[in-house]
């Protein structure tokens, strides 16, 4: 792991659509940052299915294809959310994001991001996987989000929540046309 990098290859890595859609494909300043900081680490980036799709959807497949084809990203199929704490997880994580966006009660809240929540403490509970698991995600609200729902289950030590902004500064000189 490099010093300064807050990840590590014993990790087990979850990363959400929206750090692909944020870092943008390949010939991004960004993407070449993100790139360039996740294979120093030695890191091999999880993709569950689901969010593989969401990525397809976002436009940014090529950033995906690529980090797999480097090896620095695989897609895999996500455990089943079914511990009772995996599950609480995700249930403290959906009504904080909800108590922190005005205009969504916890009914509203996009299932993607609570999912990280649960997916993480599986992880942890399933020891022939992980004692540690990261997760990277570019949604400061989702982030906090998670860090809640960890650390009132106990798993702080555990598990370590990032943004993209992390990683990499959010400096934008890629040129976007509207």
């Amino acid at each position: 792991m490099d010093e300064l990098s807050p990840l590590s290859p014993e990790h087990v890595t979850l990363v959400d659509t929206n750090v692909f859609i944020s870092a943008g494909n390949p010939g991004t300043s960004k993407h070449h940052r993100f790139r360039q900081v996740v294979r120093r680490a030695g890191v091999t980036l999880l993709i569950p299915s689901r969010v593989e799709e969401e990525i397809g959807q976002g436009g940014v497949k090529p950033a995906l294809e690529r980090a797999q084809d480097e090896g620095w990203a695989k897609t895999v199929d996500a455990p089943t959310v079914s511990h009772s704490k995996a599950t609480a997880a995700q249930d403290i994580a959906r009504r904080a994001i909800a108590s922190k966006s005005a205009d969504k009660d916890e009914h509203d809240v996009e299932k993607a991001d609570p999912v990280f929540a649960g997916l993480a403490v599986e992880y942890l509970l399933d020891k022939k996987t992980a004692d540690n698991v990261t997760v990277i995600t570019a949604d400061q609200i989702a982030c906090e989000a998670i860090e809640t729902a960890i650390s009132s289950l106990g798993y702080t030590g555990q598990v370590s929540i990032i943004t993209l902004w992390d990683l990499i500064d959010e400096e934008d000189d890629d040129l976007t046309l509207i």
